[in-house]
């Protein structure tokens, strides 16, 4: 698909992008960017990023994948954390049920923004 049809389906649906060579880099809401690398002109390859203060990874840019894998590793790590607290006599497990709402919350979300711009820019191509 060529660079120009791209952009103009972009700017159709009055998305926000920044264009370097061959990648087109569309800035979704609440920090999450969709790359679209146009350099091999076999095939149009689709990733995402989140970026700059993001609700699941803080100020660390990363894929939405490895930000479920990130936060996977530290709700494991907070858990054991939780029930060395309960050994002396603390509590937090409320703490660790509000942050595993906050991640389930959030990953749901991304990945549906993430999903929901594939297949509308899959269906605009056709």
């Amino acid at each position: 698909m060529r660079r120009d049809e791209i952009l103009k389906i972009l700017e159709e649906n009055n998305y926000k992008y920044n264009l370097k060579n061959d990648v087109i880099i569309v800035n979704l809401e609440f920090c999450q960017n969709i790359i679209i690398d146009l350099s091999s002109p076999q095939k149009t390859v689709i990733t995402d990023q989140l970026v700059n203060w993001n609700f699941l990874t803080g100020a660390i840019k990363m894929s939405l994948k490895n930000a479920v894998l990130y936060n996977f590793f530290l709700l494991i790590f907070f858990g054991f954390f939780c029930q060395y607290a309960e050994f002396i006599n603390q509590n937090y497990t409320s703490l660790l049920l509000i942050f595993i709402g906050w991640v389930l919350l959030f990953t749901i979300f991304y990945l549906i923004k993430l999903e929901s711009f594939k297949l509308q820019f899959i269906a605009m191509m056709k």
